[in-house]
């Protein structure tokens, strides 16, 4: 943290949950160094907790994949728009992106033309696609601050001012021990409205088979938080969804099954086995994936350098649930699990 410091006013904006978590972390470092800083966000609970001020939620975006993003495409520019209206009127000092480029870069573009200084957190994904991103980063952005090594190696070597600081979510998530022992296994299905509508159907799927066959073993949705956990209650039925002391629900499963890649580095962190899974859209997958430079697609596996994290991806959902249902079978039965898997549509 010692690379930046907070003006005595800063605007940040996430679009999504991981975002708010990054940014309430960082905030509320900042906030200890410099507790008279003025900090504005667009953002949720972690942000607001750690003293930023909300002057816009980021309900409405939250865009997953190619086409998520294309059918969003309004929603973020009137989000956009809305957003670059209140950063104009507050002229902040600092603007700090936090993931989500797809509103964030073009109000990096707004915050330098009215002479802030511009930061990201979280910056745009051009190590796995569009490269051409670096373009904005290097003419809108003055410092990119990364939390992970592969990704400040790569923005360096493009020429982009990066700055690599501790991951504050590793970091804190080290001290955690187990506290119930019952057999539990729990599910992240993601925080997007339609990667959750994509997943669901596969974990109700996998709820049904486990405790038919494993009646003794709990199961339950872990959410982020409480409107996540509203939100995934009126979607399904079947499962308990938790979302109270988080980290520790975590800690106390036997095995997690995610598709959130934050959820899935956090989980990796604290040395809990799981299981990574994604149902794609076919766009997604036949189409959007030839654009992808990286073979790895899980954010743990990126973050550690190896494949420690089994991952299941795929359109196809018969064959997603049969690959996840042997997965979690021979996890139940002692056996490993093996590599990192992409399944190919039949």
């Amino acid at each position: 943290m010692k690379a930046f410091s907070i003006e005595p006013s800063a605007f940040f904006c996430a679009g999504e949950p991981s975002g708010d978590l990054y940014a309430g972390l960082v905030i509320r470092q900042l906030k200890k160094r410099c507790p008279d800083g003025e900090i504005l966000a667009v953002g949720a609970g972690q942000m607001e907790t750690a003293g930023a001020r909300i002057v816009h939620g980021f309900e409405g975006l939250l865009a997953f994949g190619l086409c998520d993003a294309i059918s969003s495409v309004f929603s973020n520019y009137q989000a956009y728009r809305k957003i670059a209206r209140t950063l104009v009127k507050l002229k902040p000092r600092t603007f700090v992106a936090v993931a989500y480029p797809g509103v964030n870069l073009p109000l990096c573009r707004v915050a330098r033309r009215h002479k802030m200084r511009v930061l990201y957190l979280l910056p745009p994904q051009i190590w796995a696609w569009g490269g051409f991103r670096k373009i904005f980063l290097k003419r809108w952005v003055d410092l990119v601050i990364s939390v992970f090594p592969f990704e400040a190696g790569h923005m360096k070597n493009l020429g982009i001012e990066t700055v690599l600081i501790d991951n504050p979510v590793i970091e804190g998530l080290r001290a955690f021990r187990r506290t119930d022992h019952r057999r539990r296994i729990g599910f992240m299905p993601g925080s997007r409205s339609r990667q959750i509508k994509r997943n669901l159907p596969v974990i109700n799927y996998l709820a049904g088979s486990i405790k038919r066959r494993w009646p003794d073993i709990e199961l339950c949705l872990i959410a982020s938080s409480g409107e996540e956990a509203r939100v995934w209650a009126g979607r399904q039925g079947i499962l308990p969804v938790l979302h109270q002391d988080r980290y520790q629900i975590m800690k106390n499963c036997d095995l997690i099954l995610t598709s959130s890649g934050t959820a899935s580095l956090e989980a990796a962190a604290m040395k809990i086995p799981q299981i990574f899974f994604h149902r794609v859209s076919f766009l997604d997958y036949h189409v959007f994936r030839k654009f992808v430079r990286i073979r790895e697609f899980n954010l743990a596996n990126l973050y550690y350098g190896r494949p420690i994290v089994t991952c299941y991806i795929g359109s196809n959902t018969n064959e997603l649930r049969r690959k996840l249902h042997a997965a979690v079978l021979s996890h139940v039965q002692g056996a490993a699990c093996g590599p990192a898997t992409v399944i190919p549509d039949e």
